[in-house]
């Protein structure tokens, strides 16, 4: 059992206390999955003189994130919040600069740990509604990094702080649990598709049994015959963007369309570029250009229409493969979600594998919430984004107070219901049975 509380009894009342009243929700949920005792079997440290345990500190730090302290230096605002750090089971809250030495002190022994925890609680939340398919969207984001002598952030692609140093990441998320998968921390001068293919090796190597079909959706970045031409060996299904080379602007024009969405075109051909081994299946969408259009990335202008090319090899209609690639849209707002609930870009330290460490920890809290929604609270709220999660059931006001032999949150009744709350706690005490 960890140090503090026990057990907790939470009612609504009408005291007001501490300003995070629904983190034992978070803090229960996690203790049931044994996200504690897992990191302690998996992850290693070298023991030093602390007044803390390293595995405290990594909880430390994901709880941080998930109430919403953007910032090591901003974690002091829990050192004062008693009931907190009983909650948690910490006599008392650590100093921002412990954090950072602890992750200064992880190597990449640590990190490997972290991700196998973070792997098997996955397949474990994934055994509750398991799916015969997968469907997985690729993606890199350009995290813009302010501050001198940081490790490995280097001027690259930056299309919105155009010659800033940033970071590169590849992210890769499961479309239909919305769980991220994977992910790799880059240099910000690293090009798309670099790594992708070791990336995506590492991606399989995660997979759940039983599977009869993989598909995945990426953009132009991943247009690569390194990283496609394996897929079509393993069996796996894709659409992606293909960049509008010289060799594939000539047959755009050429090409016989046919309408599909109001006044836009489809059309489709085979095509070997140079370097592939094998003539690959493109499909076109051509949609006519407005008196005025506005810039768009993924599409190339002709004449009086706007094209968007795809390589695929799904067996599907070719406007399907348009209506199945759009749907990758919810990538991008789980990453836009990333960026401004998680602080994915506010990097902690001058170090590249602390900030490594803290970029999986971060993704790891990400999934934790993500579990939390599907698995706990109502209908509603499962698809709701972290900044409303923290709003209605975990950054509140409530007190902590013994009575008896019992400790007891009272939360004010306007907040959550009774009822909500029993039903959030039913579900908690489920996951102690999986």
């Amino acid at each position: 059992m960890p140090k503090g509380i026990r057990k907790l009894h939470i009612c609504v009342g009408d005291y007001t206390l501490t300003h995070f009243g629904g983190i034992p929700l978070i803090h229960a949920f996690c203790k049931n999955l044994k996200l504690k005792w897992l990191l302690q079997a998996y992850v290693k440290f070298s023991q030093r003189s602390s007044p803390y345990h390293p595995i405290d500190l990594i909880l430390t730090i994901i709880y941080a994130i998930i109430v919403g302290i953007y910032r090591l230096s901003k974690t002091r605002i829990l050192q004062g919040n008693s009931s907190f750090q009983r909650i948690i089971g910490l006599s008392n809250f650590p100093y921002a600069s412990s954090l950072r030495r602890c992750l200064k002190r992880v190597d990449s022994k640590t990190i490997h740990g972290i991700n196998k925890v973070h792997d098997h609680l996955r397949l474990k939340i994934f055994r509750l509604k398991p799916h015969t398919s997968l469907l997985f969207d690729l993606d890199s984001s350009v995290l813009t990094i302010y501050g001198k002598f940081i490790e490995e952030a280097k001027k690259g692609y930056n299309p919105h702080k155009k010659g800033k140093r940033s970071y590169h990441p590849l992210l890769c998320f499961e479309s239909h649990t919305k769980d991220f998968w994977h992910g790799v921390l880059r240099p910000g001068d690293a090009y798309t598709a670099f790594g992708s293919v070791e990336f995506w090796k590492e991606c399989l190597a995660k997979l759940p049994p039983y599977l009869y079909r993989i598909r995945l959706r990426a953009d132009s970045g991943f247009f690569d015959h390194k990283f496609i031409e394996p897929l079509d060996e393993e069996g796996v299904g894709y659409a992606i963007v293909a960049k509008i080379t010289p060799a594939i602007k000539r047959q755009l024009e050429s090409l016989r369309y046919h309408n599909f969405r109001k006044d836009w075109g489809v059309a489709e051909f085979r095509y070997q570029p140079w370097k592939w081994k094998n003539p690959h299946r493109f499909v076109v969408i051509r949609r006519p250009l407005p008196e005025k259009d506005s810039e768009q990335l993924t599409l190339f202008t002709l004449t009086r229409y706007a094209y968007q090319v795809f390589v695929s090899n799904l067996p599907m209609k070719s406007q399907n493969i348009w209506h199945f690639y759009k749907g990758r849209a919810g990538i991008e707002l789980i990453i836009k979600e990333l960026k401004e609930d998680y602080a994915l870009a506010k990097i902690p330290t001058n170090n590249f594998q602390a900030n490594q460490a803290y970029f999986y920890l971060l993704l790891f809290a990400y999934n934790i919430v993500n579990w939390f929604k599907k698995t706990c609270l109502p209908p509603k709220f499962q698809n709701a984004t972290l900044q409303t999660i923290r709003t209605e059931f975990l950054v509140l006001p409530a007190r902590l107070i013994k009575s008896g032999s019992r400790n007891v949150l009272k939360i004010p009744a306007r907040y959550i219901s009774q009822q909500i709350l029993e039903q959030i706690m039913h579900k908690i005490e489920k996951i102690k049975k999986l």
